[in-house]
């Protein structure tokens, strides 16, 4: 059959539908068509088939039909475009697709091209209970901005914080992307949406007589030597809950950051930390927290035997009492309870990494020093996050050299004002 062909909505006495009829009919296929079709040229309206290949996904033929074309040669113009798309790759397709069949579809390939299994829970969790619910009933090629932004105003009105609202619609501006980037959209609907701002957590650091009055407040706790790690070492929540005993070496004097353990809603994954340099990110142990380990270990060794064959140990250095490692939340909690105790001004656990940053740049250590034990990409992030402390310690550097100078004995010059 020709590709171009005419078709009406007339049915036979029976209530079937007629059959096209090709540019160039034979008789058999003139028999099938509407004979008022036949007859009169002006009947009905003109459309093409062609073929696009086969499916990825079944390996079937795949076909692309248009219909209601007023004349032939509209349809002609339209096949020609349409088979250069295809050639070029630039034909998006089903215009058919909901967001409800792309999403997960753009998510699993997401997946296969490398993604943190802690940050593909998040993505999930948003696509399936936040995103597809709202929008996944609208066709991918017809979604607009005024959809997107009815969503964002909906998450608004159903409570959701400003950073919730902006990851949520940062996944849905990744898939939009990818689907632009495929041609399967002509452009990004989300983009240019107002957002709500966020305002910055303001950074709270206690001042150095304040941490030694927190660690003598927690030192019957069971879990001090924790917090008196994320002190001294400035390792992150997943990164304490991560520590194994193999990457503590009490020779050298030092842990070494390979895994974490990240908590999504009521989910835990572990997981090997990346890193930009590819290597591995060892942090120095001074005394205090060479001997807060210690303590901790012979107290685990204590709770190892006395759980005996129910120990449910596997190598991390902090766990409860049977050895199951520690959940980041209960990190957290735990806390949040022994601050309040202490009457001390309120602090994020998160906190103690700027407090251990605060420590060392006020004691004078060099910023990629305090950069590299953070485990900061650039020597920049670090100057970013901590500028207000490097004046401070700007202002030291000049009195400190100028005091490596001898008194002066002369008068080189005479100060003047602007009274004079």
């Amino acid at each position: 059959m020709s590709d171009i062909y005419r078709r009406c909505g007339c049915r036979t006495a029976d209530g079937k539908a007629f059959g096209p009829l090709p540019d160039r009919a034979t008789d058999k296929q003139k028999a099938a068509a509407c004979p008022t079709l036949v007859r009169d040229s002006k009947h009905g309206s003109w459309g093409f088939a062609v073929s696009a290949g086969t499916s990825a996904g079944s390996g079937k033929r795949v076909q692309v039909r248009k219909m209601g074309f007023a004349t032939k040669r509209e349809a002609q113009q339209e096949r020609a475009k349409v088979i250069d798309q295809i050639a070029t790759g630039r034909y998006k397709g089903d215009q058919k697709i909901t967001m409800a069949a792309y999403l997960p579809d753009w998510l699993d390939r997401r997946v296969r091209d490398g993604m943190r299994p802690s940050t593909e829970l998040m993505y999930r969790r948003y696509v399936l209970q936040d995103i597809l619910p709202a929008l996944g009933a609208v066709k991918l090629a017809e979604l607009r901005k005024f959809h997107v932004d009815k969503f964002v105003q909906q998450l608004r009105a159903d409570g959701r914080g400003a950073t919730t609202m902006r990851r949520i619609h940062a996944v849905l501006s990744s898939a939009l992307s990818s689907a632009e980037r495929l041609d399967l959209v002509d452009f990004n609907a989300a983009s240019k949406i107002e957002l709500p701002s966020t305002s910055k957590s303001k950074t709270r650091i206690w001042e150095p007589d304040q941490v030694r009055a927190f660690l003598d407040a927690i030192a019957d706790s069971r879990l001090a030597p924790v917090f008196e790690l994320a002190i001294f070492t400035g390792l992150r929540r997943g990164e304490l809950a991560g520590l194994r005993w193999a990457d503590v070496d009490f020779t050298k004097r030092e842990l070494v950051v390979r895994q974490q353990r990240v908590q999504v809603g009521h989910t835990v994954l572990d997981g090997a930390i990346k890193t930009d340099s590819g290597q591995d990110r060892k942090v120095s142990l001074g005394s205090e927290a060479i001997g807060a380990l210690v303590a901790w270990q012979i107290r685990q060794e204590g709770e190892r035997a006395e759980w005996a064959a129910a120990y449910q140990g596997a190598g991390h250095v902090f766990s409860y009492e049977d050895g199951r490692p520690l959940r980041p939340a209960h990190i957290s909690r735990t806390f949040d309870t022994l601050v309040e105790r202490s009457g001390l001004p309120h602090m994020r656990l998160h906190d103690l990494r700027h407090e251990h940053a605060s420590l060392l740049l006020s004691g004078g250590v060099d910023i990629a020093v305090v950069s590299k034990r953070l485990g900061h990409s650039t020597i920049a992030v670090t100057s970013d996050l901590y500028s207000h402390l490097l004046a401070d310690a700007n202002r030291a550097a000049a009195d400190a050299m100028e005091s490596v100078l001898p008194p002066k004995t002369s008068v080189a010059h005479k100060l003047h004002t602007f009274a004079e």
